[in-house]
Formats: structure tokens, sequence, C-alpha cells
């Protein structure tokens, strides 16, 4: 069982100080399932998006918050702010979570660039825009996941490796859409990395796989669909999903946990769609 297989695993989780995000929903069911839990973000509360409400703080200090809500499950839990851009912050935080909770065994590529200047037409983009998409959603995958891999193959536990490296893409990494180019070609980067780690490290007992979710009810979406920036199928010559609801926060993290479990470990290289039907690819 998937309870069973997590017991005793140690998940680092980037990205995780909004509170309706996915990255908390991950943390929460990951630990639910046995495991002890350490919650990253570039700042405690996370980064706004463009056009994004203000809301209610009272009672949400971000990844503080988070990291009581596990310890209330009964889960280790720490929490540590860093940005993943960076490759002294991204060792860091993988040898912060070694040092505190003694191993690491799953890490979630969750942290996303805030939706800001890089949405539009790609010949208006600035540049600069177009860097910080791909520094944080392509460079902070890459620097975060080879910083756990080398603890990973590090371990010397007389028994095969459980390694799992989760990565939230997005069907804008499997097809490209309009207004989105930076977000596209980081996406469709994160895809490639994917494929790439799992050719390498499939025989050392590691894992590495994508979620690509689809539409999903978080501050991300509301922002985005208060500015009226959201996809028109109709527009971009796509079906309407099969599914015609947002997705939950907690759907994504269902799919995150099977694949960080025992029982996906024949699975690697995938990047699964999670978006009600809307791609079918």
């Amino acid at each position: 069982m998937l309870a069973e297989g997590l017991a005793g695993r140690v998940a680092l989780v980037t990205g995780c100080g909004r509170q309706d995000g996915i990255g908390r929903a991950v943390a929460l069911r990951l630990a639910e399932l046995g495991a002890d839990i350490v919650v990253t973000d570039f700042v405690a509360e996370g980064i706004r998006n463009l056009g994004e409400a203000e809301g209610d703080r009272d009672s949400w200090r971000g990844i503080g918050t988070l990291a009581e809500e596990i310890a209330a499950i009964g889960r280790r839990s720490a929490a540590i702010t860093g940005d993943i851009s960076r490759a002294d912050h991204a060792a860091a935080m993988v040898s912060a979570t070694v040092e505190r909770m003694g191993r690491l065994d799953i890490l979630v590529n969750n942290a996303g660039a805030a939706h800001g200047a890089d949405r539009g037409p790609s010949w208006d983009i600035p540049v600069e825009a177009f860097d910080t998409v791909m520094a944080i959603n392509t460079r902070g995958t890459f620097l975060m996941s080879a910083a756990a891999v080398r603890h990973m193959l590090s371990r010397q536990e007389g028994e095969a490796t459980h390694g799992r490296i989760i990565n939230i893409a997005s069907g804008a990494g499997k097809r490209g859409f309009s207004d989105r180019t930076a977000y596209c070609a980081s996406k469709f980067a994160v895809v490639g990395i994917t494929q790439s780690m799992a050719q390498e490290l499939g025989d050392k007992g590691i894992t590495v796989n994508a979620v690509c979710p689809g539409t999903i009810q978080t501050s991300r979406a509301v922002a985005r669909d208060a500015r009226g920036a959201a996809p028109d199928p109709s527009k971009r010559g796509m079906i309407a999903p099969a599914v015609p609801r947002a997705g939950t926060p907690r759907e994504i993290a269902d799919t995150v946990a099977f694949l960080a479990s025992p029982s996906a470990g024949y699975i690697t290289g995938q990047s699964i769609m999670v978006d009600g039907g809307l791609l079918m690819v």
C-alpha cells in the first residue's frame, strides 16, 4: 500500500508558500502517507502572480504554517527559504534536508515562476521576463534535481536506492500556446530534463517523472482569469476537456503520491497529463 511504502521516507517539496497551491497539497498528501517533509519557497508566503488580489493572510504564514500542519499529522517537518535558480541555494536546501532529516528520498520540483511580463505576444516579451521564467522553471528544476541525485547516489545502505524525482511540468510542455512562449519553452525543457535524467538514473534505482496539470483551481488560475487571460480552446484549435471542470490541487497531489511510491518503480521518463482530458497526448 502507498502508506506503507512512504513510511520512513523523506520528501523535499519546492514552491509550497501558497495556501491553495499544488505544493501545499503535495506536501500534505505525502505526509498523510507516512513521509517526513521539508517544504521550501523563495519567500515564506510565495510570490504573487500578476493581478492577484491580496486575500486573507491572517492565519496563513506560508511554509511555516504548512510545516505546522505536517507536524500535526504526526510527521517530522521543516520549512526552508531559498532560490532554486541559484546552484548554491539548491545545494544548501538539499544539504539542510539531509542534516535535519537524515536522508532525502523524494524530490518534488513544484516551484514555478509567477505570472508577469512573460505573458503576451512573443515579440513583446522583455528578455528579462523570459530569462526569469527559464531560470525558475527550468534551471531550478535542473539544479535541485542535480543536488538531490548527488545525495541519493552517495548513500551506502547495502540496499537498492529508492529515489524519486517528480517534476511539475504542464500541458504547455507538450503543446505550444499563444501568449505563453516563455512558459511553454520552460515546460518543454522540463519534459526534456525528465526524459534525459530517467535514462541516466533508471539502473540506479532512481525514477524521474513529470506531472502535467491542466487547469487547476489555485490562486494562479484565479489571477489569470481576473486578467482575462484564460486559454480559449476555440481560439487555439483545441477541444474542450472531457471532464468539464477545473481540477484540484489534491488531484495533482494524488498523482505525485503514486509516482513517489514503490508501486511506481517501473515507471520512469513519463510526463503524465492530469488535465480532465484537455490534451490527449
